[in-house]
């Protein structure tokens, strides 16, 4: 699961890179950058840093993509699940067309029906867990959401300058986007 979350926090922080990459490429068609070679320089150097970074995403995302199971554990317990109730349907016709006898029949039908309440028991306490964490994870987006509406009344207070509420804004903005990520993949997980 964790690697499911680590894998949306690198696809917001690729796409905030990429939004950087774009405001600095606009600096690219700056008047100076043609004649001023320390500017110039300058962006090169922001524009070269921004892609190296969006490489570095792109290697660890595809080496989190290898280590992640594909059928999220969820969705193999239900698989499991599922296969239980085939061999219950399975055991349950062999009976009738007298292929077992009735102990074998009892014996293995009362092992599958554990084994089945035991995934169903661990599928439900994993939901409730996943859900309890969307739970905190929607508190904690509410207290950023509280908190960036505190840094709008003290920038119109006049508390602070425009620049620094704009940078402070934008950190919230990303701490926003990538909770709201988490939530996005875990609800999609829980499903």
């Amino acid at each position: 699961m964790v690697l499911y979350i680590d894998y949306n926090d690198i696809q917001v922080n690729k796409q905030v890179l990429a939004e950087k990459l774009k405001e600095i490429q606009k600096s690219l068609k700056d008047p100076r950058y043609d004649v001023d070679e320390e500017y110039k320089n300058a962006i090169n150097v922001k524009v070269n840093a921004i892609k190296t970074l969006i490489d570095e995403y792109k290697e660890k995302e595809a080496e989190i993509d290898k280590k992640r199971d594909k059928p999220f554990i969820v969705q193999r317990i239900a698989n499991d699940i599922e296969a239980k109730i085939f061999q219950l349907k399975n055991l349950s016709r062999e009976y009738k067309l007298h292929k077992i006898d009735q102990d074998t029949f009892e014996t293995l039908r009362e092992k599958y029906n554990k084994e089945k309440a035991d995934l169903e028991k661990e599928k439900e306490d994993l939901i409730k867990g996943m859900r309890l964490w969307i739970k905190e994870l929607k508190m904690e987006k509410t207290e950023l959401e509280t908190e960036r509406n505190l840094n709008k009344g003290r920038y119109s207070a006049k508390e602070i300058s425009e620049d620094v509420f704009n940078k402070i804004d934008k950190e919230f903005e990303v701490k926003l986007k990538k909770i709201d990520s988490k939530i996005d993949t875990l609800t999609e997980l829980t499903k």
